[in-house]
């Protein structure tokens, strides 16, 4: 993999982050958890995560005869390309809307994030339900594929390691700051800077993914229209 290509590969981990789960790992803390809890619950969203991989890459080079048209289509990944930008565009007129709803009644979030009795079992079984965020991402099997063009396995592990580090780095960070006595520093500063600025975060966030829908259904809708390579496609033949 080239020095382009490794600045893809992770740049798709930082711009796809999963802040979720460093919003779980908060609350397990909030309601008196320990590392020990949140190392079950990053365990069994490990264990799913590293299955999923070892069946998705064989799986992508299999597909990768039927998919080869495809991908050598401007079309067709235009045609892609249109489809994830109104997806962005719709979910940043959700994430608008929710930003104008008055918060829920349903008090803080240390009151309804964790069951009331902490258990490592539990919070493994969470952590696998959790894995399901990350295969649903289209990321995951972008990163996968993008790991697979390294020929030796030791490397493409530790790719793909370090992608999920990056990927969820707000779960290492909760974990790490754990592990050091440090959480409830790191728990009491990210609520006193989130909590009061929630809706002005969610209006940002949508900004940026309205910015971004429109530039990838741009990219899309050009592509259709003319010989302009898509970014995706761009993106996809790094090495």
């Amino acid at each position: 993999m080239t020095f382009a290509g490794i600045l893809a590969f992770f740049g798709l981990a930082v711009v796809t982050m999963d802040v979720l789960g460093g919003v779980i790992a908060i609350g397990v803390m909030l309601r008196g958890g320990s590392v020990r809890h949140l190392l079950a619950f990053a365990g069994g969203y490990t264990v799913i995560v590293t299955a999923a991989t070892l069946v998705l890459h064989p799986l992508l080079t299999l597909l990768d005869r039927w998919l080869r048209p495809v991908l050598d289509s401007n079309n067709a990944i235009g045609t892609v390309e249109v489809v994830v930008g109104l997806a962005l565009i719709a979910f940043s007129v959700h994430q608008f809307r929710a930003a104008a709803r008055p918060p829920t009644p349903q008090g803080r979030l240390e009151k309804r994030s964790t069951p009331s009795r902490l258990a490592a079992a539990p919070l493994a079984l969470a952590g696998v339900g959790f894995s399901v965020t990350a295969l649903a991402d289209p990321a995951f099997p972008l990163a996968v594929g993008m790991a697979a063009q390294e020929q030796r396995l030791a490397l493409r592990a530790v790719l793909l390691t370090l992608w999920h580090v990056v990927y969820q780095a707000p779960l290492v960070a909760v974990i790490v700051a754990a592990a050091f006595g440090r959480h409830e520093q790191l728990v009491t500063r990210v609520m006193e800077i989130v909590g009061p600025r929630r809706r002005a975060l969610q209006r940002t966030l949508a900004a940026l993914l309205a910015v971004a829908g429109i530039a990838v259904l741009g990219d899309g809708v050009y592509a259709l229209l003319s010989g302009h390579v898509p970014w995706l496609r761009q993106l996809i033949l790094l090495r």
